[in-house]
Formats: C-alpha cells, structure tokens, sequence
C-alpha cells in the first residue's frame, strides 16, 4: 500500500513541478498545452522510476522536484521564445467590487500579506490550469482512446457488419395487432 502510495505521489508530484516551471516560464502569459508536454511528462515519469530504486525516499521528491521545474521552465521558454502573439494575462482578475480601492483608481494592497496571497493565487491558477489541461491529455490517451479503438474494432452495435450486401432493411415483425394494443399507442 505504501508503495501504491509512493508511485502515485511522484505521478502528481512531476506534473505539479512540471507545471510550476511551465508557469515561471510563461510569465504571466498563456502558455497553450499541446502533445509534446505530455511525452515530456512521460519522459520525465520513465526517468524518476529508473532512478527511485537507486535513490531514497527524500533525496527522490528533490530531484522529482527540481528536474520537473528546470525541464518545465526551459520548454516553456523554447516553446514561447518564438511567439510574438502570446496574450498576456491582465494583472488582475478579481471583480470590481473586490479591488480596493483609493479615490476612483484600483491599487494594490499595501498589505505584503496580501499582495503575496495575490501574487500565489494568481500563479497556482495559472499553473492548475497547465496541470488540468495535462491530466486531461492523460486522461484522454490513457482511458478514451484505447476505449473507442476497443469499440470500433470488437464491436458492431448497428449490426452493420453482419448484414446481407444487398440490403440494410431490417423487417419488423409486429408483435401485437389487437384494437387494444393500438389504443395504448397514445
């Protein structure tokens, strides 16, 4: 059970820090998920269960830690480099009524507590939005895919490919023709 527990603690450790270098290298930018972050994701996956037999525990979830950051930032850095029409997140996505505000000008709190707190929600939920778009790429080529190729190759729920060639008509052989049956049709 510990060990169940361990293997999936360092699957949602490494997309936890391979988002968070993603995010750092978007800077405040949307960074659009594609294929090549899962195969990274994948890649990394390989290499931290290549090493956890030869690495402890704690020394593991450092390295797990430190190489999803450094990988995610420079692939989000190689990825962004080349793109001049990347949309920048406006600095502020609370509502009007949640700004404080001085005269008629929104500012931000003077709180350091408070432009912190700001500061973090603001990139956990642009980093929960690469790890979302991630575990549903996983989802999707873990669990859909190999479902509907299983579908589409061991089934046929129309009966398509057992029909004579001349024809799809099926007869519909009626099964009661009283006058009570045909009042109960509504």
């Amino acid at each position: 059970m510990l060990e169940l527990l361990s293997i999936i603690v360092l699957i949602l450790l490494t997309m936890v820090s391979y988002a968070s270098g993603v995010t750092l290298a978007a800077n405040r930018r949307e960074y659009p998920t594609a294929v090549l972050d899962l195969l990274i994701v994948a890649v990394l996956w390989l290499i931290l269960f290549w090493l956890r037999p030869q690495v402890d525990r704690l020394p593991l979830l450092a390295v797990t830690i430190g190489l999803g950051v450094v990988v995610g930032y420079l692939g989000g850095a190689v990825r962004l480099a080349g793109r001049k029409d990347v949309h920048v997140l406006p600095a502020s996505e609370l509502p009007e009524h949640a700004r404080e505000k001085v005269g008629d000008t929104a500012v931000p709190p003077h709180n350091i507590f408070k432009r912190g707190w700001r500061r973090w929600s603001d990139f956990a939920g642009r980093m929960g939005d690469v790890q979302g778009r991630l575990l549903m790429g996983f989802f999707y080529f873990v669990v859909v895919t190999p479902f509907g190729l299983g579908m589409r190759l061991l089934s046929d729920p129309l009966a398509i490919k057992k029909s004579p060639p001349h024809s799809n008509w099926h007869p519909k052989e009626s099964t009661d023709l009283t006058l009570e049956a045909a009042k109960e049709q509504g």
